[in-house]
Protein backbone atom coordinates (compact mmCIF):
# COMPACT_ATOMS: atom_id res chain seq x y z
CA UNK A 1 0.00 0.00 0.00
CA UNK A 2 3.11 2.38 0.91
CA UNK A 3 4.46 1.46 -2.31
CA UNK A 4 0.89 2.44 -4.15
CA UNK A 5 0.42 5.97 -2.35
CA UNK A 6 4.04 7.12 -2.91
CA UNK A 7 3.59 6.17 -6.73
CA UNK A 8 0.39 8.33 -6.75
CA UNK A 9 2.18 10.98 -5.16
CA UNK A 10 4.97 10.69 -7.56
CA UNK A 11 2.60 10.65 -10.27
CA UNK A 12 1.18 14.10 -9.35
CA UNK A 13 4.25 15.38 -8.49
CA UNK A 14 4.94 14.88 -12.07
CA UNK A 15 1.92 16.45 -13.50
CA UNK A 16 2.19 19.70 -11.82
CA UNK A 17 6.07 19.53 -12.70
CA UNK A 18 4.83 18.99 -16.35
CA UNK A 19 2.04 21.78 -16.13
CA UNK A 20 4.64 23.97 -14.91
CA UNK A 21 7.05 23.64 -17.76
CA UNK A 22 4.72 24.27 -19.85
CA UNK A 23 4.53 21.05 -21.34
CA UNK A 24 1.95 20.10 -24.27
CA UNK A 25 0.60 17.05 -22.92
CA UNK A 26 -0.23 18.88 -19.85
CA UNK A 27 -2.68 21.33 -21.03
CA UNK A 28 -5.38 18.65 -22.57
CA UNK A 29 -8.50 18.74 -20.77
CA UNK A 30 -7.96 15.46 -19.68
CA UNK A 31 -4.38 16.45 -17.88
CA UNK A 32 -5.81 19.73 -16.71
CA UNK A 33 -9.23 17.86 -15.02
CA UNK A 34 -6.87 15.50 -13.67
CA UNK A 35 -4.46 18.21 -12.00
CA UNK A 36 -7.52 19.89 -10.93
CA UNK A 37 -9.38 16.43 -9.12
CA UNK A 38 -6.07 15.62 -7.15
CA UNK A 39 -6.51 19.06 -4.94
CA UNK A 40 -10.53 17.78 -4.17
CA UNK A 41 -9.14 14.01 -3.45
CA UNK A 42 -5.71 13.84 -2.15
CA UNK A 43 -5.44 10.15 -2.03
CA UNK A 44 -6.67 8.44 -4.74
CA UNK A 45 -5.31 7.99 -8.80
CA UNK A 46 -7.88 10.22 -10.08
CA UNK A 47 -6.66 10.07 -13.72
CA UNK A 48 -9.62 6.94 -14.54
CA UNK A 49 -11.97 9.52 -13.01
CA UNK A 50 -10.96 12.14 -15.08
CA UNK A 51 -11.07 10.24 -18.13
CA UNK A 52 -14.23 9.35 -17.58
CA UNK A 53 -15.53 12.55 -16.94
CA UNK A 54 -14.31 13.86 -20.48
CA UNK A 55 -15.87 11.23 -21.84
CA UNK A 56 -19.22 11.48 -20.10
CA UNK A 57 -19.41 15.40 -20.51
CA UNK A 58 -17.26 15.83 -23.91
CA UNK A 59 -14.89 17.94 -22.93
CA UNK A 60 -13.41 19.84 -19.73
CA UNK A 61 -15.68 23.18 -20.30
CA UNK A 62 -18.87 21.08 -20.03
CA UNK A 63 -17.81 19.37 -16.76
CA UNK A 64 -17.01 22.15 -15.39
CA UNK A 65 -20.32 23.70 -16.21
CA UNK A 66 -22.44 20.78 -15.63
CA UNK A 67 -25.06 21.04 -12.67
CA UNK A 68 -24.16 20.52 -9.34
CA UNK A 69 -26.56 17.48 -9.30
CA UNK A 70 -25.51 15.72 -12.26
CA UNK A 71 -21.82 16.48 -10.86
CA UNK A 72 -22.75 14.30 -7.71
CA UNK A 73 -24.64 11.29 -9.59
CA UNK A 74 -21.24 10.60 -11.21
CA UNK A 75 -19.04 8.28 -9.25
CA UNK A 76 -16.19 9.35 -7.55
CA UNK A 77 -17.72 12.43 -7.33
CA UNK A 78 -19.31 13.92 -4.32
CA UNK A 79 -19.80 17.55 -2.51
CA UNK A 80 -16.45 18.47 -1.42
CA UNK A 81 -14.87 17.89 -5.30
CA UNK A 82 -18.33 19.18 -7.26
CA UNK A 83 -17.65 22.41 -5.04
CA UNK A 84 -14.03 23.05 -6.24
CA UNK A 85 -15.32 22.28 -9.96
CA UNK A 86 -18.26 24.76 -9.70
CA UNK A 87 -15.57 27.29 -8.26
CA UNK A 88 -13.80 27.19 -10.92
CA UNK A 89 -16.46 27.48 -13.18
CA UNK A 90 -17.40 30.37 -11.24
CA UNK A 91 -14.29 32.28 -11.14
CA UNK A 92 -13.59 31.55 -15.19
CA UNK A 93 -17.13 32.99 -16.13
CA UNK A 94 -17.03 35.87 -13.51
CA UNK A 95 -13.50 37.83 -13.85
CA UNK A 96 -14.94 40.65 -15.83
CA UNK A 97 -11.87 42.37 -14.56
CA UNK A 98 -9.53 40.95 -17.28
CA UNK A 99 -8.30 43.90 -19.83
CA UNK A 100 -8.05 43.60 -23.22
CA UNK A 101 -4.09 43.35 -23.22
CA UNK A 102 -4.72 40.31 -21.18
CA UNK A 103 -7.26 38.80 -22.98
CA UNK A 104 -5.78 38.87 -26.59
CA UNK A 105 -4.02 36.32 -28.14
CA UNK A 106 -0.57 38.37 -29.06
CA UNK A 107 -0.11 39.57 -25.74
CA UNK A 108 -0.08 36.33 -23.76
CA UNK A 109 3.24 34.76 -23.39
CA UNK A 110 2.72 32.36 -19.94
CA UNK A 111 0.38 29.63 -19.49
CA UNK A 112 -1.88 30.01 -15.78
CA UNK A 113 -3.87 27.88 -14.21
CA UNK A 114 -6.51 27.65 -16.99
CA UNK A 115 -4.84 29.00 -20.45
CA UNK A 116 -7.21 30.28 -22.49
CA UNK A 117 -5.01 29.82 -25.57
CA UNK A 118 -1.37 28.11 -25.66
CA UNK A 119 0.61 30.42 -28.24
CA UNK A 120 4.02 30.35 -29.82
CA UNK A 121 5.90 32.95 -29.06
CA UNK A 122 5.56 36.63 -30.94
CA UNK A 123 8.13 39.19 -32.41
CA UNK A 124 9.26 41.97 -30.05
CA UNK A 125 8.32 45.26 -32.80
CA UNK A 126 11.37 47.51 -31.55
CA UNK A 127 13.92 44.59 -31.48
CA UNK A 128 12.58 41.76 -33.89
CA UNK A 129 13.86 39.55 -31.46
CA UNK A 130 11.69 36.47 -29.97
CA UNK A 131 10.21 36.53 -26.81
CA UNK A 132 9.69 33.16 -24.43
CA UNK A 133 7.48 30.57 -25.91
CA UNK A 134 4.51 29.27 -24.94
CA UNK A 135 2.93 25.87 -25.66
CA UNK A 136 2.21 25.37 -29.39
CA UNK A 137 -1.13 23.82 -29.02
CA UNK A 138 -4.50 25.27 -27.90
CA UNK A 139 -6.48 24.56 -25.20
CA UNK A 140 -9.99 22.83 -25.51
CA UNK A 141 -11.89 25.38 -23.15
CA UNK A 142 -13.72 28.84 -24.54
CA UNK A 143 -12.63 31.97 -23.23
CA UNK A 144 -14.99 34.15 -20.82
CA UNK A 145 -13.51 37.88 -21.45
CA UNK A 146 -13.57 40.72 -24.50
CA UNK A 147 -11.95 39.69 -27.91
CA UNK A 148 -11.10 42.84 -29.84
CA UNK A 149 -10.60 40.78 -33.32
CA UNK A 150 -13.68 38.95 -35.13
CA UNK A 151 -11.83 37.45 -37.85
CA UNK A 152 -14.75 35.09 -38.62
CA UNK A 153 -15.12 36.31 -42.04
CA UNK A 154 -11.69 35.42 -43.24
CA UNK A 155 -11.94 31.94 -41.56
CA UNK A 156 -14.73 31.05 -43.52
CA UNK A 157 -12.54 32.23 -46.81
CA UNK A 158 -9.69 30.37 -45.85
CA UNK A 159 -10.50 27.08 -44.27
CA UNK A 160 -11.32 25.28 -47.88
CA UNK A 161 -7.86 26.59 -49.00
CA UNK A 162 -6.07 24.70 -45.55
CA UNK A 163 -3.48 22.17 -46.27
CA UNK A 164 -4.64 18.27 -45.50
CA UNK A 165 -2.48 17.94 -42.29
CA UNK A 166 -3.34 18.03 -38.59
CA UNK A 167 -0.43 20.31 -37.10
CA UNK A 168 -1.46 23.16 -36.46
CA UNK A 169 2.03 24.51 -37.17
CA UNK A 170 1.78 23.81 -41.12
CA UNK A 171 -2.34 25.39 -41.07
CA UNK A 172 -0.49 28.49 -38.78
CA UNK A 173 2.29 29.29 -41.46
CA UNK A 174 -0.65 28.56 -44.86
CA UNK A 175 -2.55 31.41 -43.17
CA UNK A 176 0.41 33.62 -42.37
CA UNK A 177 1.45 33.62 -45.76
CA UNK A 178 -1.99 33.81 -47.40
CA UNK A 179 -3.81 36.08 -44.98
CA UNK A 180 -4.28 39.85 -46.97
CA UNK A 181 -2.79 42.02 -44.40
CA UNK A 182 0.41 43.69 -45.32
CA UNK A 183 2.81 43.53 -41.84
CA UNK A 184 4.11 39.97 -40.78
CA UNK A 185 3.38 40.92 -37.28
CA UNK A 186 -0.43 41.55 -38.19
CA UNK A 187 -0.64 37.96 -39.89
CA UNK A 188 0.75 36.36 -37.58
CA UNK A 189 -1.75 37.64 -34.74
CA UNK A 190 -4.54 37.24 -37.47
CA UNK A 191 -3.23 33.72 -38.16
CA UNK A 192 -3.27 32.49 -34.24
CA UNK A 193 -7.27 33.84 -33.91
CA UNK A 194 -8.57 31.55 -36.67
CA UNK A 195 -6.51 28.64 -35.06
CA UNK A 196 -7.50 29.29 -31.77
CA UNK A 197 -11.30 29.29 -32.49
CA UNK A 198 -11.38 26.97 -35.28
CA UNK A 199 -9.40 24.26 -33.65
CA UNK A 200 -9.53 24.31 -30.22
CA UNK A 201 -8.74 20.58 -29.69
CA UNK A 202 -5.22 21.14 -30.51
CA UNK A 203 -4.84 19.68 -33.57
CA UNK A 204 -6.29 21.05 -36.98
CA UNK A 205 -9.25 18.40 -36.96
CA UNK A 206 -10.49 16.08 -40.10
CA UNK A 207 -13.92 16.91 -39.17
CA UNK A 208 -14.26 20.69 -40.33
CA UNK A 209 -11.50 20.57 -43.04
CA UNK A 210 -13.82 18.02 -44.65
CA UNK A 211 -16.80 19.87 -43.95
CA UNK A 212 -15.66 23.02 -45.15
CA UNK A 213 -14.31 21.52 -48.75
CA UNK A 214 -17.71 20.19 -49.25
CA UNK A 215 -19.95 23.18 -48.50
CA UNK A 216 -17.52 25.95 -49.54
CA UNK A 217 -19.37 29.34 -49.93
CA UNK A 218 -22.22 28.00 -48.72
CA UNK A 219 -24.48 29.07 -45.32
CA UNK A 220 -23.21 25.62 -43.94
CA UNK A 221 -19.78 26.07 -43.49
CA UNK A 222 -20.76 30.02 -42.39
CA UNK A 223 -22.50 28.16 -39.64
CA UNK A 224 -19.75 25.19 -38.36
CA UNK A 225 -17.41 28.52 -38.45
CA UNK A 226 -19.91 30.61 -36.26
CA UNK A 227 -20.84 27.34 -33.76
CA UNK A 228 -16.80 26.75 -33.69
CA UNK A 229 -16.17 30.36 -33.02
CA UNK A 230 -19.07 30.68 -30.38
CA UNK A 231 -17.56 27.99 -28.54
CA UNK A 232 -14.29 29.45 -28.03
CA UNK A 233 -15.64 32.89 -27.26
CA UNK A 234 -18.46 31.67 -24.95
CA UNK A 235 -19.28 35.92 -24.55
CA UNK A 236 -20.68 35.19 -27.90
CA UNK A 237 -23.37 33.00 -25.96
CA UNK A 238 -23.95 35.61 -23.36
CA UNK A 239 -24.84 38.26 -25.39
CA UNK A 240 -26.99 35.98 -27.83
CA UNK A 241 -28.98 35.03 -24.42
CA UNK A 242 -28.94 38.52 -22.88
CA UNK A 243 -29.57 40.39 -26.02
CA UNK A 244 -31.10 38.66 -29.21
CA UNK A 245 -32.99 35.77 -27.96
CA UNK A 246 -35.12 38.61 -25.28
CA UNK A 247 -35.81 41.24 -27.98
CA UNK A 248 -36.59 38.18 -30.72
CA UNK A 249 -39.96 39.71 -31.50
CA UNK A 250 -38.91 43.30 -32.17
CA UNK A 251 -35.99 41.51 -34.62
CA UNK A 252 -34.04 45.09 -34.04
CA UNK A 253 -31.19 45.86 -31.41
CA UNK A 254 -29.49 48.89 -31.37
CA UNK A 255 -25.79 48.52 -31.51
CA UNK A 256 -25.72 50.89 -28.36
CA UNK A 257 -27.22 48.72 -26.11
CA UNK A 258 -24.55 45.86 -26.96
CA UNK A 259 -22.16 48.81 -26.21
CA UNK A 260 -24.01 48.72 -22.94
CA UNK A 261 -24.68 45.51 -22.06
CA UNK A 262 -20.49 45.13 -22.56
CA UNK A 263 -20.07 47.95 -20.41
CA UNK A 264 -22.06 46.34 -17.68
CA UNK A 265 -20.76 43.06 -17.99
CA UNK A 266 -16.93 44.72 -17.70
CA UNK A 267 -17.22 47.85 -15.84
CA UNK A 268 -13.41 48.24 -15.32
CA UNK A 269 -12.18 47.78 -19.48
CA UNK A 270 -12.13 50.12 -21.44
CA UNK A 271 -12.20 48.07 -24.62
CA UNK A 272 -15.46 47.00 -24.82
CA UNK A 273 -16.37 49.43 -27.92
CA UNK A 274 -14.13 47.47 -30.15
CA UNK A 275 -16.04 44.13 -28.37
CA UNK A 276 -18.73 45.02 -29.62
CA UNK A 277 -17.09 45.55 -33.03
CA UNK A 278 -16.01 42.40 -33.01
CA UNK A 279 -19.19 40.96 -32.02
CA UNK A 280 -21.11 42.86 -34.72
CA UNK A 281 -18.39 41.39 -37.46
CA UNK A 282 -18.70 37.74 -36.00
CA UNK A 283 -22.68 37.52 -36.40
CA UNK A 284 -22.36 39.66 -40.18
CA UNK A 285 -20.17 37.22 -41.63
CA UNK A 286 -21.96 34.05 -39.85
CA UNK A 287 -25.14 36.12 -41.47
CA UNK A 288 -27.05 35.72 -37.96
CA UNK A 289 -27.81 38.93 -38.34
CA UNK A 290 -27.12 42.07 -41.04
CA UNK A 291 -26.42 45.43 -39.49
CA UNK A 292 -26.41 49.43 -40.60
CA UNK A 293 -24.73 51.78 -38.79
CA UNK A 294 -27.29 52.10 -35.74
CA UNK A 295 -28.67 48.72 -35.50
CA UNK A 296 -28.66 45.10 -35.69
CA UNK A 297 -31.55 43.30 -37.54
CA UNK A 298 -32.11 39.32 -36.88
CA UNK A 299 -34.78 36.77 -37.02
CA UNK A 300 -35.05 33.39 -36.88
CA UNK A 301 -33.48 30.80 -39.65
CA UNK A 302 -34.22 28.01 -41.31
CA UNK A 303 -32.23 25.40 -40.58
CA UNK A 304 -29.62 23.38 -42.93
CA UNK A 305 -30.27 19.39 -42.21
CA UNK A 306 -26.32 19.32 -42.91
CA UNK A 307 -25.25 22.50 -40.24
CA UNK A 308 -27.30 20.86 -37.91
CA UNK A 309 -25.49 17.57 -38.36
CA UNK A 310 -22.60 19.00 -37.98
CA UNK A 311 -23.08 20.96 -34.37
CA UNK A 312 -25.22 17.82 -33.24
CA UNK A 313 -22.34 15.33 -33.31
CA UNK A 314 -20.39 17.98 -32.19
CA UNK A 315 -22.55 18.57 -28.69
CA UNK A 316 -22.84 14.86 -28.89
CA UNK A 317 -19.64 13.29 -29.69
CA UNK A 318 -20.34 9.88 -28.87
CA UNK A 319 -23.02 7.57 -30.59
CA UNK A 320 -25.65 6.43 -28.29
CA UNK A 321 -29.65 7.72 -27.22
CA UNK A 322 -29.99 11.29 -25.92
CA UNK A 323 -33.15 13.21 -24.58
CA UNK A 324 -34.45 15.20 -27.41
CA UNK A 325 -35.05 17.88 -25.02
CA UNK A 326 -31.34 18.03 -24.74
CA UNK A 327 -30.82 19.60 -27.77
CA UNK A 328 -33.56 21.91 -27.68
CA UNK A 329 -32.24 23.64 -24.93
CA UNK A 330 -28.73 23.27 -26.01
CA UNK A 331 -26.49 26.41 -25.91
CA UNK A 332 -25.14 25.94 -29.11
CA UNK A 333 -27.86 25.34 -31.03
CA UNK A 334 -30.25 27.97 -29.48
CA UNK A 335 -27.24 30.17 -30.17
CA UNK A 336 -28.09 29.72 -34.30
CA UNK A 337 -31.18 31.55 -33.84
CA UNK A 338 -32.62 28.19 -36.19
CA UNK A 339 -36.56 28.43 -35.75
CA UNK A 340 -37.57 26.60 -32.73
CA UNK A 341 -39.89 24.21 -34.40
CA UNK A 342 -37.93 23.06 -36.81
CA UNK A 343 -35.43 21.27 -34.09
CA UNK A 344 -37.62 18.19 -34.18
CA UNK A 345 -38.13 17.94 -38.23
CA UNK A 346 -34.77 18.44 -38.51
CA UNK A 347 -34.40 14.67 -36.34
CA UNK A 348 -36.04 13.54 -38.43
CA UNK A 349 -34.52 14.50 -41.54
CA UNK A 350 -31.23 13.21 -40.32
CA UNK A 351 -33.19 9.65 -39.35
CA UNK A 352 -34.54 9.67 -43.29
CA UNK A 353 -30.83 10.67 -44.56
CA UNK A 354 -29.51 8.17 -42.50
CA UNK A 355 -26.87 10.03 -40.77
CA UNK A 356 -28.92 9.08 -37.60
CA UNK A 357 -30.74 5.91 -36.50
CA UNK A 358 -33.52 6.79 -34.69
CA UNK A 359 -35.84 9.34 -33.22
CA UNK A 360 -38.79 8.03 -31.45
CA UNK A 361 -41.54 10.18 -29.65
CA UNK A 362 -43.90 7.42 -27.54
CA UNK A 363 -45.88 9.38 -24.64
CA UNK A 364 -43.78 11.55 -22.67
CA UNK A 365 -40.42 9.79 -23.80
CA UNK A 366 -39.14 11.68 -26.72
CA UNK A 367 -35.52 10.46 -27.83
CA UNK A 368 -32.68 10.72 -30.91
CA UNK A 369 -30.15 7.77 -31.30
CA UNK A 370 -27.18 8.59 -32.95
CA UNK A 371 -24.74 5.77 -34.87
CA UNK A 372 -21.44 8.06 -35.88
CA UNK A 373 -18.89 10.45 -34.99
CA UNK A 374 -18.58 13.94 -36.17
CA UNK A 375 -15.85 12.88 -38.64
CA UNK A 376 -17.88 9.73 -40.12
CA UNK A 377 -20.47 12.13 -40.43
CA UNK A 378 -18.97 14.72 -42.31
CA UNK A 379 -16.79 12.06 -44.58
CA UNK A 380 -20.06 10.88 -45.50
CA UNK A 381 -21.24 14.09 -46.81
CA UNK A 382 -18.25 14.52 -48.84
CA UNK A 383 -19.18 11.50 -50.54
CA UNK A 384 -22.59 12.13 -50.74
CA UNK A 385 -23.66 15.48 -50.25
CA UNK A 386 -26.48 14.52 -48.08
CA UNK A 387 -25.10 11.64 -45.72
CA UNK A 388 -24.13 7.81 -45.56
Amino acid sequence: MELEVTSKAGHRERLKAHFIAGDEEAHTDEALLELLLTYAIPQRDVQPLAKKLIATFGSLSAVLSADMSMLCNQEGIKEHSAILLKLTNWIRKHDGNITMEQAQIDTLTTPTLFPEVALEARLDDKTDKPKTKTPKSTASRARTGLFGKSMLEEAIEMLPQLPDTDSLDEVRNFLKDHLRFSGQTTRERRAQYIVQRMFPDGYADHSLLTFSRVYTGKQELRDACFYRFCKAESLMYEVIEGLFLLTMSAGQLERSVLRDYLTHRFPSNSSTKDCALAIVETLVAARIATADRLTLNFSYRDLAPSSFAFILHSEFPEPGMFDIGKIEQNRAVQAMLWKPAAIVPALYELRNRNIISKVSEIDTVRQFTTKYTLEQVCEALAKTGTGP
